[in-house]
C-alpha cells in the first residue's frame, strides 16, 4: 500500500490546508509587497483618501473651439468650428499621463483608496489630507518649502539643487531632469508627494520612472521621506532615464543588500516597465 494509504486523513488535509495558505501568502507577497507598502505609507492604508494637485490651464471666456466635417456622414466635405463653452480649466496630456501612472501604481496596492483632483492654486492652503502634486506649479513648490525634510530647492533658470550637497541639475536643450518626493507636513503630519520634472517631459518621466521601479526603491529607501532625482533624454523621454540622485543617502546595509538594484538604476537606461 502506498504511504498516504496509511495516513490520518485529518493529518493529509492538514497538510493541503497549510501548502495552499503558504501559497496564499506567497502570493499576498508578491502582489503586494510590504516594502512597497512601507514606502507608501498612508497611501497604502485600507479605506485611505488623497488628492492629486495638478497644473490648471484656463482659457480666455472659459471658450474651447474644435473642428469636425459640415456634413457628418461625409468626412471629406468641409470643416466647421464648434464653440465649447465653460471649460473653466484644462491639465496638460503629460500630467495627465504622470497621474495614471501615479493612480496604477497606488490602486494596484490599495484598492480601496478614494482620491479627488485640484488645481495646484485652488489647493494652495490644502494640508490636512494625502496629496501628491503633478508637474511644476504652485503646490509642488509650497510642498518643497513646507514639508519635512526639506531636501530639494527648485531654481532659475531650471534646475534642481539639492539641500545637502548643493549639487546642481539644470535643464538644457535636449535634457530634462525628474524630481520624486515624499516628505511630511510638520502640523498636520500627513504625507506630501511631489512628481514633477523641469519640463513636462521631466514629469511624465519621474511617475514611469516611480512607477517601474517600486520595488528597488522601496528596498533602497524604507518608508522615510526622500528625494529622488532622475535625469531624462528628453528625446527617448522615460526610456533613456536614469537615477542622478537619491537623498538622504541609502543606509550602508541598504547599498550593500541591494548593490545591484542601485547599480542597474543609476547607470542603465530602462526599456520597459
Amino acid at each position: 500500500m502506498g504511504i498516504l494509504s496509511d495516513a490520518n486523513p485529518m493529518a493529509i488535509t492538514g497538510i493541503v490546508v497549510l501548502a495552499v495558505l503558504l501559497l496564499a501568502l506567497a502570493l499576498w507577497y508578491w502582489r503586494t509587497d510590504p516594502s512597497v507598502r512601507l514606502l507608501l505609507g498612508s497611501l497604502a492604508a485600507k479605506d485611505s483618501s488623497s488628492i492629486f494637485f495638478l497644473r490648471g490651464l484656463f482659457v480666455p471666456n472659459n471658450e474651447l473651439f474644435s473642428k469636425a466635417p459640415e456634413d457628418p456622414r461625409n468626412p471629406a466635405s468641409g470643416l466647421t468650428v464648434h464653440k465649447w463653452a465653460k471649460i473653466p480649466e484644462l491639465y496638460s496630456v503629460p500630467d495627465v499621463r504622470a497621474i495614471a501612472e501615479m493612480l496604477q501604481l497606488v490602486l494596484s496596492v490599495n484598492s480601496r483608496l478614494s482620491f479627488s483632483l485640484l488645481s495646484g492654486e485652488t489647493g494652495r492652503q490644502t494640508w490636512s489630507e494625502d496629496a501628491i502634486a503633478i508637474g511644476p506649479h504652485y503646490k509642488s513648490l509650497q510642498i518643497l518649502d513646507a514639508c519635512e525634510p526639506k531636501l530639494v530647492t527648485v531654481r532659475q533658470p531650471a534646475a534642481f539643487r539639492t539641500v545637502q550637497s548643493s549639487e546642481l541639475f539644470e535643464a538644457k536643450e535636449g535634457h530634462d531632469f525628474g524630481l520624486i518626493y515624499k516628505g511630511r507636513h510638520p502640523a498636520s503630519h500627513r504625507s506630501f508627494w511631489v512628481i514633477m520634472g523641469l519640463s513636462d517631459t521631466g514629469t511624465e518621466a519621474a511617475a514611469h520612472f516611480l512607477h517601474a521601479h517600486i520595488k528597488p526603491l522601496a528596498r533602497l529607501i524604507g518608508g522615510g521621506a526622500f528625494a529622488a532625482i532622475i535625469s531624462v533624454d528628453t528625446a527617448k523621454g522615460w526610456e533613456g532615464s536614469v537615477l542622478k540622485s537619491l537623498q538622504p543617502k541609502p543606509t550602508w546595509w541598504r547599498r550593500l543588500l541591494y548593490k545591484k538594484l542601485l547599480l542597474k538604476l543609476t547607470t542603465t537606461p530602462w526599456l520597459k516597465a
